[in-house]
């Protein structure tokens, strides 16, 4: 699914938001503050199966707490930098440093230690970080990395949209479950929409800027994520300084999710 690509299972016409919502304050890994956009504040995953977490972090360059090795297993990680860089180490034997708009994908599969560590020589990190379950069927998987360079990563320019592709179709790495993430610019004032498959569920995060979402048009502004409504394509009426967003949809599981702090099995 590729906006501004058309399939037969696409529709254009323009889907509304089911809500709009702050991301809310909270602490990770070693004492992290972070705003947590998933789950929102109603805590329900069914409007945005198969996605499960979205968490956006800032690290100053002066140092401080990063995340010290923990397990997961179930799911697909992708962490999405847009600032600064970030050290991943884990217990399959992957080491890498992930630089400004680069990004990495850990398959968590049947379990995995990992570790984050701020470089601090790039400067101040702001990243993006999303899990995204897996079918039951899919949760044995042998766990696996991939780390992809910000230059490495997809570019198309759609109308007045730029979109950088970091998973999915046409995007940087592959996922198990079928979806689409996207960071996407659309210029001051314009309008873009941007076809979906139908069915598909999931979110816009705005990054920056202010954008009108759907229709009827929710004003979408940064910090917030607006929870996509089922069917339609997505039209976006950008601010009069232009918006940047996250798109993630992709195709609901709907099955149960039995969430064990780390694990989701």
């Amino acid at each position: 699914m590729t906006p501004g690509n058309r399939s037969n299972s696409e529709t254009t016409g323009s889907r509304s938001l089911r809500g709009v919502y702050p991301a809310a304050n909270t602490l990770e890994g070693a004492g992290v503050p972070i705003k947590r956009a998933l789950p929102t504040r109603d805590g329900r995953y069914d409007p945005v199966d198969p996605f499960l977490l979205l968490d956006d972090v800032e690290l100053q360059a002066t140092g401080g707490p990063s995340f010290p090795p923990h397990p997961h297993r179930g799911f697909e990680i992708i962490t999405y930098l847009l600032s600064g860089g970030m050290t991943h180490e884990d217990s399959e034997g992957h080491r890498a440093t992930v630089g400004p708009l680069g990004l990495q994908h850990i398959l968590t599969g049947s379990g995995m230690w990992h570790g984050e560590e701020h470089d601090h020589s790039q400067g101040t990190m702001r990243g993006l970080q999303m899990w995204i379950n897996l079918a039951r069927t899919e949760k044995s998987r042998e766990p696996a990395y991939t780390a992809v360079n910000g230059p490495d990563v997809p570019v198309e320019r759609v109308g007045h949209a730029m979109i950088r592709k970091l998973a999915g179709e046409g995007g940087a790495v592959s996922l198990v479950t079928p979806a689409i993430y996207y960071d996407i610019t659309i210029d001051p004032s314009a309008t873009e929409n941007f076809p979906i498959a139908d069915g598909w569920q999931g979110f816009v995060y705005v990054l920056s800027g202010l954008g009108s979402f759907g229709n009827p048009a929710e004003t979408v502004g940064d910090g917030e994520i607006g929870i996509l409504g089922p069917t339609g394509g997505l039209t976006v009426i950008a601010g009069t300084s232009g918006v940047r967003f996250m798109l993630g949809a992709g195709q609901p599981l709907r099955e149960p999710i039995r969430w064990r702090g780390p694990y989701v099995d």
